[in-house]
């Protein structure tokens, strides 16, 4: 089975038996760049288990 991401779904991570969810900002080669409360990772494509959804409100960045 097959993932499709796209920036700002919302994955599930699994690290050491710890489970959390976060949104994806930036795709990389090698791994994922998430937001999880408020900080971003890095985070290893293998370490995905499921995209639980989309994020529908972004906030608006200021230039």
């Amino acid at each position: 089975m097959a993932l499709t991401l796209h920036t700002r779904n919302i994955i599930r991570v699994i690290d050491n038996g710890v489970i959390v969810n976060c949104v994806i900002l930036k795709m990389c080669l090698e791994h994922v760049v998430v937001k999880f409360r408020d900080k971003q990772y890095k985070v290893p494509y293998h370490l995905i288990d499921e995209v639980i959804g989309h994020e529908l409100l972004v906030a608006l960045e200021d230039e």
